[in-house]
């Protein structure tokens, strides 16, 4: 988790209050926050991942002031209007599509905010925007552009400065030569064409997601500021920009939108309008165990930076602010209205309920099973059970069928549950091919699957998948594999059967059969699928299924 750097002398100026050490870190940690140590004047705490408001100094400061009831309820932000513009190319749609921007003015900077600014860069690069994959955040003079903008893309031969050079180099060279480039650079890879925000002048001011230009570099006598946020998807560009924006604004600064022109709409970012969501007071105590009155509700989720009012309905109608970006559902807010009650205010009760309880046998068998795995050589991961359409079927070449899909998706990148699990480790091998080979994994998880019995309409199959990922995998290895768990586990009577599956190379896909019954499928993966992977290796993979394996050993 990240963990950020705090000077105390700042921390107080932004809170309008001093407060001593040892106050600040026998409360900040009742915010779910680990307290990683003091050095001098200044304090390290680690941020909770859900939490990405908390990554400046700002932010911190403000959800503090609010829980020691310095300032309570709703700080309201407002971006006024502006004649600033972006024209976004429809070139950009193939390669990095969605961007948002804000200038924020006034600022006065300091050293304190100047590593503030770096800092809330740095760390929402690692966490909320994956690396800069989802999103990376440009910040520029506001001073040393003309209006209006464009974000387009340019040949990799296309010539600029970056920052922190002095020379002109192609984009290529940036990619294989700079620092950034070559920690970023794998981002871009496979692009024929490259992102590029330029001015008026068609002065370069960036190629996100990887560098700034040394035109618009900021320095210690930038007032105001021009923000980007670029990236593949919409609502975490948006996220990111209030964040940054609402953090500025605890500094003075003063947001101004800007209307960004797609070849299909015009849009105005920052939206910094507040989302309501109602809370009934009834679902809050029967959770935390409490018998809070209304108005106690209320106080508690002020204390917490929200406002709310009472609906006549018996529900709480709650206000809650742009930047949290982590309220999204009413759990949300019943986890910080207990935060707020005080986590040490909770008296413990010996629940009125006698159980024995032991392990499922499932996962008794499965803990066995990986133990095998891990003594072949392989090494375990662990992956969501959310994915997209994309990843499960468009780039496995297969069909769309039986998609059990969320109702209310928060993102696209997880908009599914999985059927299967092949796609989950493919994506992790696509995560990681730029690190050394070989790539040898697995993972024991669950899927879903429709089930008109249960209450859901699904039912949980547990999965073994492994994927080879190095120059040699091939089926041979992975068939070896397979019967080597099968025998291991003195599995009896089955079959190996020739095998027909679009992900795998015509020829070389088998399937596994245990009276009667398919207990899954393994092969070499098609050279189509590793393109749309972008994977330069050999992958051979199987997928077998734990509960028919399980099964078929107990039977025995």
């Amino acid at each position: 988790m990240p963990v950020i750097t705090v000077d105390k002398k700042d921390f107080c100026h932004l809170l309008a209050r001093d407060i001593s050490m040892n106050e600040i870190e026998e409360r900040l940690p009742m915010l779910g926050l680990a307290w990683e140590g003091t050095e001098g004047d200044e304090f390290s705490i680690e941020i909770s991942p859900n939490r990405p408001d908390m990554l400046s100094v700002e932010g911190l400061a403000r959800v503090f002031s609010s829980f020691m009831n310095i300032q309570t309820g709703l700080k309201k932000y407002k971006a006024e209007k502006s004649e600033y513009m972006i024209k976004v190319h429809s070139s950009t749609r193939q390669v990095r599509p969605f961007i948002v921007c804000a200038v924020v003015t006034g600022m006065t900077f300091n050293d304190d905010s100047i590593k503030s600014l770096m800092q809330i860069q740095e760390k929402l690069h690692i966490t909320h925007a994956r690396k800069r994959r989802k999103a990376a955040i440009g910040v520029h003079d506001l001073d040393k552009i003309k209006f209006p903008l464009f974000y387009t893309v340019k040949d990799p031969s296309f010539k600029f400065i970056p920052l922190e050079e002095t020379k002109e180099m192609t984009l290529d060279n940036i990619l294989k030569h700079t620092p950034k480039g070559k920690d970023y650079g794998w981002i871009l890879k496979g692009k024929e064409k490259y992102p590029m925000l330029m001015d008026a002048d068609e002065k370069v001011m960036a190629m996100p997601p990887i560098i700034n230009s040394i035109h618009t570099m900021i320095d210690e006598n930038t007032k105001n500021l021009f923000i980007d946020v670029t990236g593949t998807d919409e609502k975490t560009i948006n996220e990111i920009l209030n964040i940054v924006v609402t953090s500025l604004a605890d500094r003075k600064g003063r947001i101004h939108l800007i209307r960004i022109k797609y070849p299909e709409r015009t849009i105005e970012t920052p939206n910094l309008e507040n989302e309501i969501m109602n809370l009934n007071p009834t679902y809050v105590n029967s959770l935390l165990g409490l018998n809070l009155a209304n108005h106690e509700m209320i106080k508690c989720l002020q204390k917490m930076g929200f406002d709310a009012d009472e609906t006549g309905k018996g529900d709480l109608q709650v206000v809650i602010p742009c930047y949290r970006t982590d309220i999204m559902h009413p759990m949300d807010l019943v986890e910080d209205i207990a935060i707020a009650f005080g986590y040490e205010n909770f008296e413990p009760e010996i629940p009125n309920v006698s159980t024995i309880g032991e392990e499922d046998p499932i996962e008794s068998f499965s803990t066995k099973l990986r133990t095998l795995l891990v003594g072949y050589g392989l090494q375990e991961v662990v992956t969501f059970i959310l994915t997209n359409k994309n990843n499960s079927y468009k780039k496995m070449k297969m069909e769309e069928k039986d998609v059990i899909e969320t109702t209310n998706p928060k993102t696209e990148e997880y908009s599914i549950l999985r059927t299967w699990m092949l796609p989950s480790l493919m994506e992790v091998l696509w995560r990681n091919k730029h690190r050394v080979y070989p790539q040898n994994i697995f993972e024991v998880g669950d899927v879903l699957k429709f089930d008109p019995r249960t209450d859901s309409g699904t039912s949980n199959i547990k999965k073994l998948c492994i994927v080879l990922c190095y120059s040699k995998a091939n089926f041979s290895k992975m068939k070896s594999i397979v019967e080597s768990i099968l025998n291991n586990f003195g599995v009896k009577g089955y079959k190996i059967e020739e095998a027909s599956l679009p992900f795998f190379i015509k020829g070389r896909a088998g399937r596994v059969v245990i009276g009667g019954k398919t207990l899954g499928g393994f092969g070499e993966i098609h050279p189509e699928v590793l393109n749309s992977w972008e994977l330069g290796m050999p992958v051979a993979s199987c997928e077998l299924d734990v509960n028919l394996l399980f099964k078929s050993i107990n039977e025995k």
